[in-house]
């Protein structure tokens, strides 16, 4: 995830640490809008946005204000990326469809007297 403030005050007090300061000023739209966290946040004063996974950003332009570097950017927000259910999910049903494989192959390898025991014992 990608945490983010709409407060410019926030963002240039983070950007004045030590060292050189960068800012990403982030152009939105309708689609691409980040999740409002004030809310639930410690700091609400933060004015804190959470964009998804994946999200890609382009640089569109570059200046210097109070020396800090801003770059402002422009964001693709990857819409159709799986949720965590739907990962887990999936990688559910490839683990599952593998251990019956490993099953099928096993009992291949053993006599069926020998398979009936194991499974008795697993049981």
């Amino acid at each position: 995830f990608m945490s983010t403030t709409t407060n410019r005050a926030v963002a240039f007090q983070y950007a004045k640490g030590k060292g050189a300061g960068t800012i990403l000023e982030i152009q939105t739209g309708m689609i691409d809008r980040g999740a409002e966290l004030g809310w639930l946040s410690l700091y609400p004063h933060e004015a804190e946005l959470c964009f998804p996974p994946l999200t890609g950003l382009e640089v569109v332009g570059t200046r210097v204000e109070d020396g800090i570097l801003v770059l402002t950017m422009r964001l693709n927000l990857n819409l159709s990326t799986s949720t965590i259910d739907e990962v887990v999910g999936k990688r559910r049903k490839v683990v599952v469809g593998m251990c019956d494989n490993i099953s099928v192959e096993a009992k291949k390898s053993i006599d069926g007297e020998t398979w009936d025991a194991l499974c008795r014992e697993l049981n």
